[in-house]
C-alpha cells in the first residue's frame, strides 16, 4: 500500500494553490503518480515524492523561475543527469536568472541559461571561518592593539613587547 495525498492535503502541505496544482497536472509539469484522477468522481492522488516536487517547483516559481523555464530545467536534468524525478531528487539553486544543478559539493552546472556549462562555485563555511578567526585572535591577543585613537594606540603599543615570532616575520618581510 502506498501513502497518497489528495489535492486538498497537497495544497495545505505545499502552499501551491489548487488552480496551479490543477494546471501543472494538466500540462504534465507535475502529474500525480498514484492516481491521475481521470474522469468524474475520481480524485488525483499524489505520492510523497510528488509533494516534494510540488514544493520545490513552487519555491522556484516564487524565486522568479517561469513555468516554461521549469519545464526546460526538468527536461535538462532528466536527459543529462539521468534523474527521473528532477524536482524531487536533485538539488537545485537559483542564481540570478539561472537554475543550477548541484552535482556534488564542488560542482554546479547550469540547467537553464547555458545548459551543461559548469559554474565557478565555492561556499564559505561561516561558522568554521569564524572559529578559525577566534583561534587566531586568541593566539595574537598578546600583541593585538585593537582600534583606538592614534596617540593612544602608540602609547599602548610601546607598553607591550612584540612577540619574537611576529618580530621575526616582520623582519623577513622587510628584507
Amino acid at each position: 500500500m502506498r501513502v497518497g495525498f489528495t489535492p486538498k492535503q497537497v495544497t495545505r502541505l505545499t502552499g501551491v494553490p489548487y488552480s496551479t496544482l490543477n494546471l501543472w497536472a494538466k500540462n504534465g509539469l507535475i502529474s500525480p503518480t498514484i492516481a491521475a484522477g481521470a474522469g468524474s468522481g475520481n480524485e488525483r492522488v499524489y505520492s510523497f515524492s510528488d509533494v516534494v516536487a510540488l514544493r520545490v517547483a513552487f519555491a522556484l516559481r516564487k524565486a522568479g523561475v517561469s513555468t516554461r523555464s521549469l519545464k526546460r530545467v526538468v527536461r535538462f536534468v532528466r536527459e543529462n543527469e539521468g534523474i527521473e524525478k528532477p524536482l524531487a531528487e536533485s538539488r537545485l539553486v537559483v542564481s540570478g536568472r539561472d537554475v543550477l544543478i548541484v552535482r556534488n559539493d564542488r560542482q554546479l552546472v547550469s540547467a537553464l541559461s547555458k545548459p551543461g556549462q559548469s559554474c565557478l562555485s565555492f561556499v564559505v563555511d561561516l561558522p568554521r571561518t569564524l572559529g578559525e578567526l577566534a583561534d587566531v585572535a586568541e593566539v595574537t591577543s598578546a600583541f593585538a592593539v585593537g582600534v583606538a585613537q592614534p596617540e593612544l594606540a602608540l602609547r599602548h603599543s610601546r607598553k607591550r613587547p612584540v612577540p619574537a615570532a611576529i618580530s621575526e616575520q616582520r623582519s623577513r618581510a622587510r628584507g
